[in-house]
């Protein structure tokens, strides 16, 4: 218990933070960027990027805010991990643990209509994932305005009517290729880009004169598959041609893919095509805060970098130092980078070991703002531990595939139960990739020290039974609070 001299210690912190919250602008413009599926090693600010990895953009935000080193999605899949961070809560909480699960129902508030609340324009630009549901589109869960495509994957380079045409409805359907969605109206585009059309929108939005604040719901598609589809205007830089696009003619897309997009077969050129892709995104960052500085808004303006989930192994990103990929609970399927600057307000070139999550995006936006901060989030507000008022955020986070995956993150320990399995991976000799052994992906309950080493290789669990048993009693009750895995329009 606090003794009297502790009580009013704690008073006066509480009153220093609410002062302290008093100072901050009101209503600062808002970019939230995600990647899909980004190498979690895969920026070159890092101490342990490879050597090929050039991100000089993403490098700048990092200088200019801070990189949270302990950050997670919170799924290792992208449509899961955007509904929780688009809600701030566990989406398991309505049964969305995995593809086609879930949804987004009608009953959860999401960070634009709480934005929108609080008088901004709210833009969605890019990739719309989340398994349905009955407010899926963008238009029917706060955004204003839509740009983008509704699937897990889309085509980079085919936009058009003709493009679909050409192919047939029911192989350009497979194929993911296509006109993009303005609205609810299909908009083609011709010898164009989806990165580079998500960020000239971007920057249109960023260039258009208003009175009231923006939010900037960015989501590219870049550098989820296919990333073997790249710009025509960088190919010679990595001295790769255009990849040749499936023919229904000669095989079916399944097996199409199974080769190109789930290493079948081995691309010698597959990481160079992946890095184009990163270039092309982080060259398009660039241009958006030269926007923000050219219109005198960058200094007020909050960017949030994220990936959605882990790298894949699949589209040859990188994930060392950790362990696994996308669709794994391993770290390199749940961890992820994520980067928040606000020059006006936060510091500058900070890194932040503190347990974080996507869901906090939700709560931070509010605090920022000035919203009340719902009850029922599971995500905690960022902006004591970036102004310095706390010095952790989370203690303890929750992964589940609602059947037989689990993780429970608490301080230091990870404890994971998954089932044992492998997957085809690649090695790079002489700039070349190359099939290499097949990557292991280890089953049964480890726990893990994360303190001590985050590649997830000594297994601890017989050393120390007790916090085995005392993650595993923590995840029986989070789990108790969940409910079973559900369709998107299941009651």
């Amino acid at each position: 218990m606090f003794n009297k001299f502790g009580k009013f210690l704690f008073i006066l912190m509480l009153v220093a933070c609410s002062c302290t919250r008093k100072d901050l602008p009101d209503r600062p413009n808002i970019i939230l960027i995600i990647a899909d599926d980004l190498g979690y090693g895969d920026l070159s600010f890092l101490p342990f990027s490879p050597d090929d990895i050039n991100t000089p953009n993403l490098d700048q935000i990092a200088e200019q805010g801070t990189y949270f080193t302990n950050a997670y999605a919170t799924s290792p899949i992208c449509s899961p991990s955007r509904t929780g961070l688009v809600t701030g809560r566990y989406q398991a909480r309505w049964g969305n643990y995995w593809y086609g699960e879930g949804g987004l129902p009608a009953s959860e508030l999401t960070i634009p209509q709480m934005l929108g609340n609080a008088g901004y324009h709210t833009y969605k630009i890019g990739k719309t994932h989340m398994n349905g549901g009955p407010v899926h589109h963008p238009l029917d869960h706060g955004f204003e305005e839509f740009l983008g495509f509704i699937d897990h994957t889309w085509d980079y380079l085919r936009l058009s009517k003709q493009d679909v045409a050409e192919y047939g409805e029911d192989n350009a359907r497979k194929a993911h290729l296509g006109p993009l969605i303005h609205n609810r109206q299909q908009v083609s585009y011709e010898n164009d880009y989806t990165t580079d059309i998500f960020t000239r929108k971007a920057i249109e939005v960023i260039q258009s004169e208003s009175e009231q604040p923006f939010y900037i719901h960015l989501s590219y598609n870049a550098v989820h598959h296919p990333t073997y589809v790249c710009h025509p205007g960088y190919l010679d830089e990595y001295g790769i041609e255009q990849f040749p696009f499936w023919d229904p003619q000669k095989e079916p897309y399944k097996e199409w893919h199974s080769k190109w997009g789930g290493l079948g077969e081995v691309d010698p050129d597959g990481r160079k095509r992946y890095l184009l892709q990163l270039q092309v995104m982080d060259e398009g960052i660039g241009r958006l805060v030269e926007a923000l500085k050219a219109t005198g808004q960058f200094e007020n303006t909050i960017i949030i970098f994220i990936s959605d989930n882990g790298g894949t192994i699949n589209t040859y990103a990188n994930n060392r130092p950790l362990n696994g990929y996308k669709y794994m609970f391993g770290e390199g399927g749940i961890r992820v980078p994520m980067l928040v600057s606000w020059p006006a307000n936060f510091p500058r070139d900070k890194r932040e070991s503190s347990l974080v999550s996507a869901m906090d995006i939700f709560p931070t936006l509010a605090d920022i703002t000035g919203q009340s901060i719902p009850e029922n989030l599971d995500g905690q507000s960022l902006v004591p531990i970036l102004k310095g008022w706390a010095d952790h955020v989370h203690e303890t986070l929750f992964f589940s595939n609602g059947r037989d995956s689990w993780v429970v993150r608490h301080g230091p320990w990870k404890l994971a139960h998954n089932i044992e399995w492998d997957h085809s991976s690649f090695k790079i000799v002489d700039g070349r990739c190359i099939r290499d052994s097949a990557y292991h992906y280890p089953g049964g309950t480890r726990l893990y020290d994360l303190d001590d080493e985050i590649a997830e290789q000594n297994d601890l669990s017989e050393r120390y039974p007790g916090v085995v048993d005392s993650l595993q009693l923590l995840y029986a009750e989070w789990r108790n609070e969940m409910v079973d895995p559900k369709k998107p329009n299941d009651r």
